[in-house]
């Protein structure tokens, strides 16, 4: 069985790291290479996120407006007038419909929360 005084001059051993002579400079090194990375990061990050956003919008619209185009080309007429207007119609119903009211209003949200994050990196960054 091990002694209890030895025992606890090696916990005291491996509770602190050795010192090395060079430490303050290692630390100060790794820190410049951490930091100078952060801003193409942000900018990388966020066009990332911008441009997923607008994908995802863009998606939501155009499932619900493709339906309606392929639905107005079942139902064409004869006539090149009658057909514009009838397009028209449903391309103004799709906009005045429930369900891209929600897609504008996610769109709305989704841009607010966007714009909420960049105001939170402006001031960190002051």
């Amino acid at each position: 069985m091990a002694e209890p005084d030895f025992e606890a001059q090696l916990s005291r051993m491996f509770a602190e790291p050795p010192s090395f002579p060079d430490a303050a400079l290692f630390n100060a090194e790794m820190a410049a290479k951490l930091d100078r990375g952060w801003a193409m990061r942000r900018m990388f990050i966020g066009g990332a996120g911008v441009a997923a956003g607008l994908f995802a919008a863009f998606q939501i619209l155009t499932t619900r407006f493709s339906s309606e185009v392929s639905q107005l080309s079942r139902e064409s007429g004869h006539n090149i007038q009658t057909e514009i207007d009838a397009g028209i119609a449903k391309f103004n119903s799709v906009l005045t419909t429930p369900a891209s009211a929600e897609a504008l209003w996610l769109a709305a949200g989704l841009a607010v929360v966007a714009l909420a994050f960049a105001v939170t990196r402006a001031v960190e960054e002051l």
